[in-house]
């Protein structure tokens, strides 16, 4: 990559990482503000789908505009449009309280979030050669685990100052899109984007058929969509839930096997960016990182019962994440028509984003009525079940881990195996 562009990659990334950090802090400390007034998980489930389903629901319309559209317009766009959006939400609030009025926000916010992540996926192929996109992804990757880590310990002194008054929350958010839209404005002029520059050929585009035409991205599209549905039936539905329950309800654990999460993505996204791991065949790497992620993540934090075991199991469940998103892109990138990637990488999004609140609803509901009930019957099944996850509060949670890591293994190895089937027969 050329320096003049590196460095125009580096800014629009500090842009993008300090809206990520801005979106978590407001994600985060909104989910507490919401249960604390209702005390009822399925208002922050609710705010969850709020979030999540307009990506799914506005799909088609996303890919025209990002076909019509370069990525860095429809950055700076989105941008606006949420500076004002939370703008106005600061101003409504200040005369009336209410939690429609953040339900209503943070569809809009999905909704702008839904332009944004496939047209970053465009921006980096746009600005990458063939050999960097693995570190340019990966550096996305990085920053976002970075801002992961520190963004619920920001939050949560957020509304300690505003003695648990989100409005500290909203005004951050605000003031983090001014430097957002500034640095843009500032990067976009000096790059001349606002040259008419869109490849006129995109503009009328012609339909295609995923399942025919690119067969194994179909086959990635519904696997990263089957491991988001596992992810929030689990990881984000239940983690919290289980490991205060089998901690005694200590905070402290919480905290540190959480920071572990953070860690782990972290250290991936490092191996990654400086190229100590290079990835050289993408399908490969994809479904092998996969199947560690599920087969040792997934089952440790079934089975352990202490906070050195739950760390470990945070760091093998995160560690693959960065794998799995960079490949994931590079597979689209280097077998897809690049006229084709907005459509592409709008169905990877929307139909990922699909599945959080489905995982997020079902999750809390099985935990509670059907997999606590199961491990504290007297029976021979029961007796099995609690000799392999324990008999503790939260065992029923712990089997729910137990299950995710077993199907997330079988359909990593199957993915596979259908993948490399269906490329033998191409050639």
């Amino acid at each position: 990559m050329q320096k003049q562009n590196y460095n125009f990659f580096i800014l629009i990334w500090s842009t993008q990482t300090l809206s990520t950090l801005g979106n978590l802090i407001l994600s985060y400390g909104i989910g507490i503000w919401n249960f604390l007034q209702t005390h009822r998980a399925l208002d922050t489930a609710l705010g969850i789908t709020a979030f999540y389903l307009p990506a799914w629901i506005f799909s088609r319309m996303v890919e025209k505009y990002i076909k019509l559209y370069s990525p860095e317009k429809i950055l700076l766009y989105t941008s606006f449009c949420g500076l004002f959006l939370w703008t106005v939400i600061e101003i409504i609030r200040n005369y009336q309280q209410s939690l429609i009025t953040i339900y209503f926000a943070l569809i809009i916010s999905g909704f702008l979030k839904s332009f944004q992540v496939p047209a970053l996926a465009i921006f980096i192929r746009k600005y990458s050669e063939n050999n960097d996109y693995q570190k340019n992804i990966s550096l996305f990757s990085l920053g976002n685990a970075t801002t992961a880590l520190i963004s619920p310990e920001i939050a949560t002194v957020l509304l300690k100052v505003g003695n648990g008054n989100i409005n500290s929350l909203l005004i951050t958010n605000i003031i983090s899109y001014f430097g957002i839209i500034y640095v843009l404005l500032r990067t976009l002029k000096i790059k001349n984007i606002y040259s008419k520059e869109e490849n006129k050929e995109q503009i009328n585009p012609t339909k295609i058929n995923i399942k025919k035409k690119y067969p194994t991205i179909c086959i990635l599209i519904v696997f990263t969509s089957v491991m988001s549905f596992c992810s929030n039936l689990t990881y984000e539905s239940i983690l919290s839930p289980m490991i205060l329950s089998r901690s005694n309800e200590n905070q402290t654990v919480l905290a540190i096997v959480n920071s572990f999460f953070g860690l782990g993505s972290i250290c991936g996204g490092i191996l990654l960016t400086k190229k100590i791991f290079t990835i050289k065949n993408p399908y490969a790497v994809f479904y092998l990182s996969a199947l560690i992620s599920f087969l040792f993540g997934d089952s440790l934090m079934a089975l352990g019962q202490n906070c050195l075991i739950w760390c470990l199991a945070a760091i093998a469940a995160t560690i693959p994440m960065p794998f799995i998103t960079a490949a994931s892109n590079m597979i689209v990138y280097q077998n897809a028509s690049v006229n084709d990637h907005p459509k592409l990488f709008t169905q990877l999004n929307s139909w990922e984003s699909l599945m959080i609140p489905i995982g997020a609803f079902l999750g809390g509901y099985l935990a509670d009525n059907f997999f606590t009930p199961l491990i504290s019957r007297t029976n021979n099944l029961s007796f099995l079940l609690e000799k392999i996850v324990g008999k503790t509060e939260g065992s029923g949670m712990a089997l729910m881990f137990l299950g995710t890591s077993i199907i997330g293994s079988l359909l990593s190895i199957s993915g596979f195996f259908i993948n490399k089937t269906i490329s033998i027969n191409k050639k």
